[in-house]
This record gives C-alpha cells, sequence and structure tokens, in this order.
C-alpha cells in the first residue's frame, strides 16, 4: 500500500500498527494514534519531550516506554509525528488567524501579525 493510502487509512481508523522488534510487557505491537484536535496543544507543549510523546501517541506507561528499544522507539516517533504533524500544523495556523481575528476586534493593527518582529509591514 503506498504512503498516501496508509496514511489515510490510519487516519479512518485513528491509529496505526506499529510491530516491536521485543515484546513489551505482552505487547508485539503498539497502536500509533492519530491525535483528535482537543490533544494538540498537548502535543505542541511536549514536541521536544520524545518519551512523552511516545506515550501520548500510544498510551504506554513511562516503564513500557523506557523499556523499549531504541529502534521501536524511534519508529513509534517517526510514527507518531508522520500522523500528527500535518493536522497540527493546520491547527497552528488556525491558531494564529484566530488570534489576528481577535486582535482586530480589539482595534490592533493586523499588520504588526505579518511581521516576526511585530512591527508594521515595511512594505508601501
Amino acid at each position: 500500500m503506498d504512503e498516501n493510502k496508509t496514511l489515510e487509512m490510519a487516519t479512518f481508523l485513528g491509529f496505526e500498527t506499529v510491530e516491536l522488534s521485543k515484546e513489551i510487557k505482552g505487547k508485539k505491537s503498539v497502536d500509533v494514534r492519530c491525535l483528535p484536535v482537543r490533544k494538540l496543544p498537548e502535543y505542541a507543549a511536549l514536541i521536544e519531550d520524545e518519551p512523552q510523546l511516545v506515550a501520548l501517541f500510544t498510551g504506554l506507561s513511562d516503564a513500557e516506554v523506557d523499556a523499549l528499544p531504541m529502534a521501536d522507539f524511534v519508529k513509534i516517533l517517526e510514527k507518531g509525528h508522520g500522523l500528527n504533524f500535518g493536522p497540527f500544523s493546520e491547527w497552528l495556523k488556525r491558531k494564529v488567524e484566530a488570534r489576528k481575528k481577535k486582535a482586530i476586534a480589539f482595534g490592533a493593527d493586523p499588520a504588526k501579525f505579518e511581521n516576526p518582529n511585530g512591527e508594521g509591514s515595511t512594505n508601501a
């Protein structure tokens, strides 16, 4: 199955199963979840905390995450990002747009949101 079809199926099912090279507490595989929108803030908060991301993606306990062989840990992490980073990026874009709308509603200059330095646009 090609990568797009696999992603579509995982999205439909809500997860993709990853086989483990070593059984962990009786588990020979884990389901790596497609996170629901309400979990995306948690994904954002944990983006640099790989063990916690693996736990978020799989529901494994800290002890189970720690017992994973490095190859399995990385495979789960990469699969989790593969399933979730696209929707996460779109969610972030919607958040930026929502903040712009909120600022406009309070009378702020929307041009200040176009420049990462917070200054108005220099394009005249």
